[in-house]
């Protein structure tokens, strides 16, 4: 995800400020669209058989190592009140798939060709990015060059080809901001509003939060766009990446065009306030629950990285959330990704081999 191995990427390099784990692969790695893949239905996740927490991890916390059988990588992104659990794995030809960890099983969940037009495609690179309680998930995709429905996507895994969806009831429909070219969609609420960011040709100055609420229609972080109270007020280059169920609060990551750097932000009721770890040099907030309590990820000024969780309205300043660097998950960064609402979170980490894992964080009882 950052420059470290390009995981949770915010790059130095100005014209690609915003490049996450979630986006590692197609970044950072030149790979061929595979049309057709094996699907990984109904297998079992391999846990980590010592879920322990000691000196080396985040005291008072269970962890639980979660990876796709058969991938070179995996990363959980979202979790829902009953537990279950989506994210992206990458096979051995890198190829990405989102996938569904409910009940002990995997199921891929892969867009297929059809959404773009391409009826004989089986499956488009996918990331499942979020869930709500009804089991809708929501995330994006890569539409392939000269796809019909899909015709600003020219070069493939470009920004133009990136695309949102929504899986419902188990059909896919496409979830776009009207006039822009491509989104991603990261959370979704229990009463299916989506909250993501769309953008153009790139993941710059393009980009910008967006929620599309139950009724369709959609509000941006753009001025005039609706979401903001003050309608000259413009956050370009943000993702907005979760919500409470009502919507008034917000929580996403935004960089600041005049510094460079990247914070995270909260909209609550309308008014945008940005928001660091305390003595921070980078922050991005990724999930919240029903409660407002909130999760991301902070780089300290030696640039190690960390999960942290924020209690709302909790004066004290975060709780960091390590996954242990002892055996067995020998863990050198982490990342928080989601909160449910029982606490439970899930993220990302490294291990010394530089290997990517998804896991489940759950707090211990006294």
């Amino acid at each position: 995800m950052r420059t470290k191995i390009s995981i949770l990427l915010l790059t130095v390099v100005a014209l690609w400020p915003l490049f996450t784990a979630r986006s590692m692969a197609q970044s950072s790695t030149a790979r061929m669209l595979v049309m057709s893949r094996l699907q990984h239905h109904g297998h079992t996740p391999q846990l980590a058989t010592k879920a322990v927490v000691n000196e080396h991890g985040t005291e008072g916390w269970r962890f639980v190592s979660i990876d796709v059988p058969g991938a070179v990588a995996t990363i959980t992104g979202g979790i829902n009140p009953r537990g279950d659990i989506v994210g992206v794995y990458y096979d051995a030809s890198f190829d990405e798939h989102g996938f569904l960890l409910k009940d002990g099983k995997v199921t891929t969940i892969d867009v297929p060709g059809s959404l773009v037009g391409l009826p004989d495609v089986t499956a488009l690179q996918t990331e499942a990015n979020g869930i709500n309680p009804e089991g809708d998930i929501v995330g994006d995709y890569f539409a392939p060059p000269g796809a019909p429905l899909a015709p600003e996507c020219i070069v493939a895994f470009s920004p133009a080809c990136r695309r949102g969806f929504l899986y419902h009831k188990g059909q896919f429909s496409d979830v776009l901001v009207p006039g822009k070219k491509g989104s991603i969609p990261n959370a979704i609420s229990p009463n299916g509003a989506i909250y993501g960011c769309d953008h153009d040709d790139d993941y710059f100055t393009s980009m910008f939060g967006f929620v599309r609420t139950p009724s369709g229609s959609f509000k941006t972080l753009n001025a005039g766009g609706g979401e903001l109270r003050d309608p000259t007020q413009s956050v370009p280059v943000s993702m907005n990446n979760g919500a409470t169920p009502d919507g008034s609060i917000i929580v996403g990551l935004y960089l600041d065009l005049p510094t460079k750097t990247v914070h995270g932000y909260i909209v609550q009721d309308g008014v945008f306030r940005r928001y660091d770890v305390p003595g921070s040099v980078l922050t991005q907030n990724w999930g919240i629950n029903p409660t407002g309590d909130f999760v991301g990820l902070y780089d300290d000024p030696s640039g190690n990285e960390h999960g942290f969780l924020q209690r709302w309205g909790d004066d004290d300043p975060p709780i960091t959330i390590d996954v242990p660097s002892a055996p067995p998950f020998n863990a050198v960064l982490t990342d928080a990704f989601a909160i449910n609402s029982e606490g439970a979170i899930v993220g990302l980490y490294m291990d010394a081999s530089g290997n990517l894992h998804g896991y489940l964080a759950v707090r211990e009882k006294d």
